[in-house]
């Protein structure tokens, strides 16, 4: 029997819930919306190892997730599948590569089209570089600050995914019997395995400084543009209104919009009406009303609004109300 604290946990979000998504990475609180339209479902897995943790999600359909990391922990990300690049911080993400954020890194992240799985990795900076002492026989040049992408090699990029799934899949098998020397095994092959995805790239992290800066510069208007956007939530869009406070024209603000979320920065907003929406009829008290909700929103038309929501939701406003 194991006495060290270990711990493996699963559970399954049917139909799209964003307060159920919030900590989906441990310690963490990611804001999520549902992007496109069909039934979500959400299968997630956290495996918490003596030293670190990792966490999984397999989503059905495409989410803008934003938020920040834990502060005294490293973390490394990757998606294990996704039919296209996904989008993070303003860069495109191929399956596999990893992502290496130091404390407290914001991430902000849209896959492409279709299905797909991610992980993530939670270790203290000091433990993770003794691990890579002995596995590599040097440190890693993780920043003291904000981000990078490894330039992982495929062939380690395709054994890290196959750990991942192997060792969530044996996790998933553990109950009380689990002993010490497989849990260890486990989580040491699961270690191993980032750090030779990571450890791979010796070349320097991060982008060059300009190009750094253009997408750092870039990011920053996208977060002013989805504040700005926020607080017009009960009224139509304006895109003129939108390039005036960014201070750039409208076409270069559809650009932005397109490469961030894949969207316009109207559809943005429309779809981020019907999140708040559905965010408002979960929280609805006893004999609160559609209608007064709708209108609180902005959504003049009932019926239209009903039928995009279940377009987007997979179910009508009452449903969601009366669950």
């Amino acid at each position: 029997m194991v006495d060290l604290p270990v711990l493996y946990l699963r559970s399954v979000v049917d139909g799209f819930d964003a307060e159920a998504l919030l900590g989906v990475v441990r310690d963490t609180r990611f804001e999520q919306r549902l992007l496109g339209p069909g039934h979500f479902r959400a299968c997630l897995q956290r495996v918490v190892f003596p030293h670190f943790s990792l966490d999984s999600g397999a989503y059905s359909l495409p989410i803008f997730a934003s938020g920040s990391f834990g502060k005294g922990v490293v973390s490394l990300a990757l998606a294990l599948s996704c039919k296209e690049p996904m989008w993070a911080n303003g860069r495109l993400v191929e399956a596999g590569q990893v992502m290496v954020f130091a404390e407290d890194s914001e991430l902000n992240v849209r896959p492409g089209a279709g299905s797909w799985r991610w992980a993530v990795l939670l270790i203290e900076r000091e433990r993770l570089q003794q691990a890579a002492e002995e596995r590599l026989g040097r440190a890693l040049a993780i920043p003291l600050s904000g981000w990078y992408c490894s330039d992982t090699p495929l062939r380690a990029a395709s054994a890290l995914c196959r750990t991942v799934r192997t060792v969530l899949e044996d996790a998933s098998h553990w109950g009380p019997a689990a002993t010490e020397e497989r849990i260890a095994a486990q989580g040491s092959l699961l270690l191993s395995a980032f750090l030779d995805a990571v450890g791979g790239d010796r070349s320097s992290p991060g982008l060059p400084v300009r190009g750094q800066w253009m997408v750092n510069r870039r990011d920053e208007t996208i977060r002013k543009a989805e504040c700005f956007l926020k607080a017009q939530l009960d009224r139509p869009f304006d895109s003129q209104s939108l390039a005036t406070m960014l201070g750039i024209g409208e076409r270069r603000v559809e650009r932005l919009f397109h490469e961030a979320y894949g969207l316009s920065p109207s559809r943005w907003h429309h779809i981020a009406r019907l999140n708040a929406a559905r965010l408002a009829l979960m929280q609805a008290e006893r004999g609160g009303r559609v209608t007064e909700i709708a209108s609180r929103l902005g959504f003049a038309h009932l019926s239209r609004f009903s039928s995009e929501y279940r377009q987007i939701f997979g179910e009508y406003p009452r449903d969601t109300l009366r669950a």
